[in-house]
């Protein structure tokens, strides 16, 4: 089962990647991946999902609106929703991430808030935590900025992010790109670490997913080719990081997707067993929602999910349940 954002509201999602079923489904009514059902609901009074952040078998859904800001945590699993009074209204001028992580000593979970105001410019850094079920803020002097590609994602409590590295010579801005993490249990920020790759936003597409919750893997789609690759951690703790020396898929897209085609915001997991990708992204003329499935021997499939909102890209998950109630 996948967890799925789509047209600002979630879905859980049954996907099978048995060979005979793939190989079988047509490209616009697929039996190997359908859509369950609408797993979360936060009234009809309220407006779409803004952003879903996925940890530990729990959903954070952010509602965000010129009127109002909304989190609720839910657990699928039991059908428990546990709503969060935040402490900072929209403004059009800030930029928002959320992240959803755990304790490792008190097994409490926590949600950081990180808020790049640009009027006037500041950093803002707030953590709730479920047990004292109060904010507070912690001060540190970021010489990075969260990148704007994909949200971030969960693993072993931890969150992480693409981020980006600014330093100055002269007039001029250089900008390089890591990945950052942020402990929950220490809560702190971890050092930027390296990728397998040197990674320019404005240009080239790039997605991070978790794998099984043991392990990180990036996708990676240079701007001037229509090779994809995928590759996997070895070794990923919020103050270290190494790369498997093998590239896990490396294919070229060409005679699935056309000519000219680039994945935009596109979110993916990886099977490992099976030596699949499954990438979910929008059509060429992005009306619509796809899912590529991609082997490592090349072989592709494009299923058709049906049609898509223009403002809102896929995000998906792999879902395990959770046993954790939300007091």
């Amino acid at each position: 089962m996948v967890v799925m954002m789509m047209n600002f509201r979630v879905y859980l999602m049954r996907v099978n990647l048995d060979n005979n079923v793939v190989e079988s489904s047509s490209s616009s009514s697929s039996s190997c991946i359908k859509r369950e059902a609408k797993v979360i609901s936060l009234g009809d009074e309220v407006d779409d999902i803004s952003q879903v952040f996925h940890c530990d078998g729990l959903l954070l859904c952010i509602s965000i609106t010129q009127a109002k800001t909304r989190l609720v945590v839910w657990n699928p699993y039991w059908g428990h929703t546990r709503s969060i009074e935040p402490t900072h209204q929209f403004n059009k001028f800030d930029s928002y991430s959320y992240a959803l992580g755990y304790d490792k000593s008190s097994k409490s979970h926590k949600i950081l808030r990180c808020i790049t105001c640009l009027r006037p410019h500041f950093h803002e850094f707030i953590i709730y935590d479920f047990n004292s079920n109060s904010w507070r803020v912690f001060h540190v002097t970021p010489d990075w900025q969260l990148g704007t590609i994909n949200s971030g994602v969960s693993l072993k409590g931890n969150a992480f992010w693409v981020a980006e590295e600014k330093y100055y010579e002269t007039s001029e801005t250089n900008e390089e790109f890591f990945l950052l993490s942020f402990d929950f249990t220490r809560e702190t920020f971890g050092p930027l670490l390296p990728l397998p790759f040197q990674f320019v936003e404005s240009e080239d597409a790039l997605s991070v997913s978790n794998v099984r919750d043991e392990q990180l893997a990036v996708l990676y789609q240079p701007w001037d080719t229509l090779m994809m690759e995928i590759w996997v951690t070895s070794k990923i703790e919020p103050n270290a990081v190494s790369w498997n020396s093998k590239v896990f898929l490396s294919v070229s897209i060409r005679k699935l997707i056309g000519p000219q085609f680039q994945f935009c915001l596109g979110s993916f997991f990886i099977d490992e067993e099976k030596k699949v990708a499954v990438v979910f992204d929008k059509g060429y003329r992005i009306q619509r929602y796809i899912a590529y499935i991609i082997g490592v021997d090349g072989s592709m499939k494009e299923v058709d999910l049906g049609e898509s909102d223009r403002r809102c890209y896929p995000i998906v998950w792999s879902y395990v349940p959770s046993l954790v109630q939300l007091n």
